[in-house]
């Protein structure tokens, strides 16, 4: 018999597959005679219903109204909305001071190259740092927001890590100085709890594909009271209230919110198995000589994210023997982002790790159709292969 060579996928916060209740919402709304959402007809308002009950299933996982969705393409583009949009919104006041956004040093990619675009347009950023836990100061926050501002942005999990940053008092000290608060809550969306009715929240990107949906379609949510000035940066078409142009993609919009009910329904006994179940890949992991933990306990830290460096060994080449080898294991060396530019985790060398730390990373993250069994065999397998590169490299195993 030749052996099993399917993957044990470990990389749930890069992708997460398709979940049944989103397959069968693509394959219903590509095989019925939907039209364009915005035309009148029959078929227009057939694909215009399933969007609106798309939206009343996220509006309902994050305590919104429906009309406080914006679908974009993805968290990236709707953290851009986000940013950009307040940007050039308070640009166009008139002022003597310009645009300032606070934000953290171990932000996803997503918001930490867009503001970095920002800066050289002129807008004045203030990076906060974080401890070796990653968490950020909020007597920093508190100090930088001392000064005027026009927004803070900061994600709720870490998306290597899986460090919760303490959002309800992060939105309270936002609201006592009377500055907007923007979410990345790509990683966080059904795994934690999440009520913009009670947190003051203004603007919070989601992402489908982080959660059981489809690639290629998110959104943002966007406050309607007090309402925040955000310019579109997508025109031609008056769609979404102007907010967001083009053509709405009926058959992603509504698997997205299938997906979101779905999850939300499970989440509490989802997030208590990953968790056990993170413990127990912890545990194994760490009775491998050198290896040494960057989640943060579970205290602070979110299910169902596992971080950890091994020392003597070289990164790519320890990734790549997992990736390759029987059996082989599904996962990364932090955000897909860098492991797509080849350099090592920023937000590890920004939690004090060293290069070589950060290098030698491995994020495991758990998902469906991961159970015990499969944890044991992967904790075995980085054993496995440690000691293998270990001895290549004439090192003590």
């Amino acid at each position: 018999m030749p052996p099993d060579t399917t993957p044990i996928y470990l990389d749930h916060a890069a992708t997460t597959p398709l979940c049944v209740e989103a397959r069968d919402c693509l394959q219903a709304c590509l095989t019925a005679p939907l039209g364009n959402p915005s035309s009148p007809h029959g078929p227009g308002q057939a694909a215009a219903a399933r969007i609106a009950t798309a939206a009343g299933q996220l509006s309902y996982v994050i305590g919104a109204q429906a009309d406080e969705i914006v679908w974009t393409s993805g968290a990236t583009e709707a953290s851009n909305l986000a940013l950009r949009g307040v940007a050039a919104f308070a640009e166009r006041g008139d002022r003597n001071r310009p645009v300032r956004i606070i934000s953290c040093v171990t932000e996803h990619s997503a918001t930490r190259d867009t503001l970095k675009a920002l800066e050289k347009q002129g807008v004045e950023v203030v990076w906060l740092a974080v401890d070796a836990q990653g968490r950020i100061d909020m007597e920093a926050l508190e100090a930088a927001l001392a000064r005027p501002c026009d927004l803070v942005s900061l994600m709720h999990v870490n998306n290597e890590t899986g460090l919760v940053h303490d959002l309800v008092r992060i939105a309270e000290v936002c609201q006592t100085h009377g500055v907007a608060l923007h979410v990345d809550a790509a990683q966080s969306l059904t795994r934690l709890a999440l009520d913009v009715s009670t947190t003051p929240i203004a603007l919070m990107s989601m992402s489908a594909h982080k959660i059981g949906g489809p690639p290629g379609i998110g959104a943002l949510y966007v406050r309607r009271r007090p309402r925040i000035g955000l310019t579109p940066q997508i025109i031609g078409g008056g769609q979404q209230q102007g907010r967001r142009a083009g053509t709405l993609p009926t058959h992603q919009i509504a698997a997205f919110g299938a997906a979101a009910a779905a999850a939300e329904a499970e989440r509490e006994a989802s997030q208590t198995r990953y968790r056990r179940l993170g413990e127990r890949l912890w545990h194994g992991l760490s009775c491998i000589n050198g290896v040494t933990r960057n989640h943060p306990p579970a205290a602070i830290g979110a299910a169902p994210f596992v971080n950890v460096s091994v020392a003597g060994v070289h990164g790519e080449a320890l990734r790549t023997g997992l990736a390759y080898g029987q059996p082989n294991i599904a996962l990364s060396g932090g955000s897909a982002c860098s492991a797509a530019r080849g350099a090592s985790s920023y937000v590890l060398r920004a939690m004090g790790r060293s290069v070589e730390a950060a290098a030698a990373s491995l994020r495991l993250t758990l998902g469906p159709g991961i159970d015990a069994a499969a944890v044991d065999r992967v904790v075995a397998r980085v054993a496995e292969e440690t000691t293998r590169l270990r001895a290549l490299a004439g090192r003590p195993a």
